[in-house]
């Protein structure tokens, strides 16, 4: 284990959302400031996209972070899909608080706007978050989720109805492709955020963040290193994370004093860094900053 050797307190390059971790460019703070913007003002919702692996989910539990610390809203995110329309109708339901049964779409929709619009009830209103949303294929789920934003909630004397939900669609590139097909849903997202890969010196900014949140000396990496690392991942977090870590332990088994270029180009080798994020360029297509 490499923790000791370098001084660190735990190991800087896992890849897990801990927002602890978190390394925000200026694209990352732009695009969690829109949807924050999003969930304050009930907005019906917005788009988020970006190459595997650039920072997506680091954004949602970022946002799912202020969301519970605002207490305004409720934060609702559904990262692993359920197979088709009616298993996300029902987990949605279970989260409004209704525990009985429903047998097909028109009753799940019916039911959810009964038991969201009952002023009874006091439904808050709830950002729904889906991650991976590229990998939703079947119309039933798209067109279940266009009439999910048409349920609304009870709010006030000066605003008698407000939206229920706040959609979040977060994924891949590919994402904006399936949105086409779906024009009526994909006019109500009032924003498509795209996030790209990292620069030079933001890869360098972000190897020396994790290493400073983990408690060690942020000049491990020697400068050559780091620029070595940014070109074999492309700047893509999470392969600059797999790389790292194994670098690390590179070192460590060299018994080095200081991660060098040669030690980074090793690691690149060793993960096939700069082949995924090759492959990960060529999938990429096109989204506009909205």
């Amino acid at each position: 284990m490499y923790v000791h050797y370098w001084n660190l307190r735990e190991k800087p390059f896992q890849n897990v959302t801990d927002v602890r971790f978190a390394y925000l460019a200026e694209q990352h703070q732009e695009g969690l400031a829109r949807l924050v913007y999003l969930a304050q003002n009930q907005k019906i919702g917005g788009v988020l996209v970006g190459p595997y692996g650039a920072g997506k989910s680091m954004i949602l539990e970022l946002l799912a972070q202020h969301i519970r610390a605002d207490n305004k809203s409720k934060y609702l995110d559904i990262s692993m899909m359920p197979g088709e329309a009616m298993a996300l109708a029902r987990r949605i339901l279970e989260f409004t608080g209704y525990s009985g049964g429903v047998n097909d779409m028109t009753g799940a929709l019916e039911t959810l706007q009964g038991t969201v619009g009952n002023p009874k009830n006091e439904f808050p209103h709830t950002v729904l978050a889906i991650d991976e949303a590229q990998l939703i294929v079947d119309t039933a789920t798209w067109q279940f989720l266009h009439l999910l934003t048409n349920i609304t909630a009870p709010a006030n004397k000066d605003t008698p109805l407000r939206n229920a939900f706040t959609l979040i669609l977060c994924g891949h590139i590919d994402l904006t492709n399936h949105l086409k097909l779906y024009q009526a849903l994909a006019q109500r997202m009032q924003l498509v955020w795209k996030l790209e890969p990292l620069t030079e010196n933001q890869t360098v900014e972000y190897i020396q963040q994790r290493i400073r949140a983990a408690g060690g000396d942020i000049w491990i990496f020697s400068d050559d290193a780091m620029r070595a690392v940014h070109h074999a991942s492309n700047g893509l977090p999470r392969l600059i994370n797999n790389l790292c870590d194994t670098a690390l332990m590179l070192g460590r088994a060299g018994k080095l004093q200081k991660i060098t270029k040669e030690i980074t180009e090793q690691a690149a080798a060793d993960t096939q860094s700069d082949l995924l994020a090759e492959n990960n360029n060529q999938q990429a297509g096109g989204a506009n900053h909205g």
